[in-house]
C-alpha cells in the first residue's frame, strides 16, 4: 500500500501544484513552473569552489555557461553538467548549488550549460546547444584550462536525456568529443514515453522528431560505441522503466553500466539540486565520477 500511495503521489504532483487544466498548459502556468524550479536553489551556499561565468559564441547565438573549479591545485576532470526540468525551465542559477557540491566534493571542474528552453525553442535548439556548447569546449580546451584526457557528462531529468543525446551524436561526428563516461541522473530518456509527456509535448513537435536517434536515446537505431553509462534512479520514478530498458539495452551492445536504485523516492529532483541533505543518489554521484575517470 505504501509503494501505491507513493506512486500516486508522483502522478498526481503537477496538478496539486498547479490545477488540473493548469499544468503547463498556459504562459502562466509554465512561468510558474519556472519560478519554483528557480526556488531549488539555497539562498547561501555549503560549497566554496571558484566560479567563472562566460559566453560561448555559436553560430547566430551565445550560449551562457559557468565553470566551476575546486580550490585545491592542479589540472582537474572536466564534467559538462546539463539541468534538468522538464525541457521548459531550469538556469545556471537553479541547478547551481549541485555544480558547486559535484566540483567540490569529486574533484572536478563542472562546467553548466545554460540551454534554450521550450516552447519557446522547438526541438532540437536545446540539443544542438548542448552538443555544440560541448564541442567548443572540447576544442577550446586549453585556453580554458580543462582536461580532455578525462572528459565526461552529467545531468537529471531532461538534463540526462540531453546528455544522453550527446554522446550519441558525438558517437556518430568525426573529430567529436571523447567521454570518458556520462552519469544519468533520474533520467527521462524517452523522448516519446510516457514520464512527463505533457513536457515532452512543449519541446517536440511530432513523431518523426520524437522517435530520431537524438529525440529518444531509449530508442536509438545503435547503441554500441557509446562510453561507459553510470545511472541512478529513484525507486518510484515514472521514468524508472525507462532508465532501466536504457541500461539493459546498453548491456546488450556490450557497453559498460552501472546502476543505482535508491530506495523509498520518486523523482527527487529537488533535493537533488537543492543539496540541502546530503543524499545516497549524492554520495553514489560522487562515487561514480571518480570511478570513471580512474576506469577511462
Amino acid at each position: 500500500m505504501r509503494q501505491v500511495a507513493i506512486v500516486l503521489f508522483l502522478l498526481a504532483m503537477p496538478s496539486m501544484l498547479f490545477g488540473q487544466e493548469a499544468w503547463l498548459s498556459t504562459p502562466e502556468s509554465i512561468n510558474k513552473f519556472r519560478a519554483q524550479v528557480e526556488g531549488i536553489k539555497p539562498a547561501t551556499s555549503q560549497f566554496d569552489v571558484v566560479i567563472v561565468d562566460q559566453s560561448i559564441p555559436l553560430t547566430g547565438r551565445e550560449i551562457d555557461v559557468r565553470i566551476y573549479k575546486p580550490k585545491s591545485p592542479g589540472l582537474k576532470p572536466t564534467l559538462i553538467y546539463v539541468h534538468g526540468a522538464c525541457w521548459v525551465a531550469g538556469s545556471l542559477d537553479s541547478h547551481d548549488e549541485i555544480c558547486r557540491y559535484l566540483a567540490e566534493k569529486s574533484e572536478v571542474t563542472v562546467i553548466a550549460i545554460d540551454y534554450r528552453l521550450g516552447p519557446e525553442h522547438k526541438y532540437p535548439a536545446a540539443h544542438d546547444d548542448v552538443y555544440e556548447v560541448t564541442d567548443w569546449l572540447w576544442n577550446h580546451a586549453a585556453e580554458l584550462g580543462l582536461d580532455t584526457a578525462n572528459f565526461a557528462i552529467s545531468g537529471e531529468s531532461a538534463g540526462a536525456y540531453f546528455a544522453a543525446a550527446t554522446t550519441l551524436r558525438a558517437r556518430d561526428t568525426k573529430n567529436s568529443p571523447k567521454f570518458a563516461f556520462q552519469l544519468l541522473v533520474y533520467a527521462a530518456i524517452d523522448g516519446g514515453g510516457s514520464s512527463w509527456s505533457v513536457c515532452k509535448d512543449l519541446y517536440f513537435d511530432n513523431q518523426d522528431q520524437v522517435r530520431s536517434d537524438y529525440g529518444s536515446p531509449l530508442w536509438a537505431r545503435n547503441l554500441t560505441g557509446l562510453p561507459p553509462t553510470f545511472n541512478i534512479r529513484g525507486e518510484y520514478e515514472i521514468s524508472r522503466v525507462e532508465e532501466e530498458l536504457f541500461i539493459r539495452k546498453l548491456n546488450d551492445e556490450g557497453v559498460r553500466t552501472e546502476s543505482f536504485m535508491y530506495e523509498g523516492v520518486g523523482h527527487d529532483v529537488t533535493t537533488w539540486g537543492s543539496v540541502r541533505k546530503e543524499t545516497p543518489a549524492h554520495l553514489k554521484a560522487v562515487e561514480y565520477i571518480k570511478a570513471g575517470f580512474e576506469k577511462k
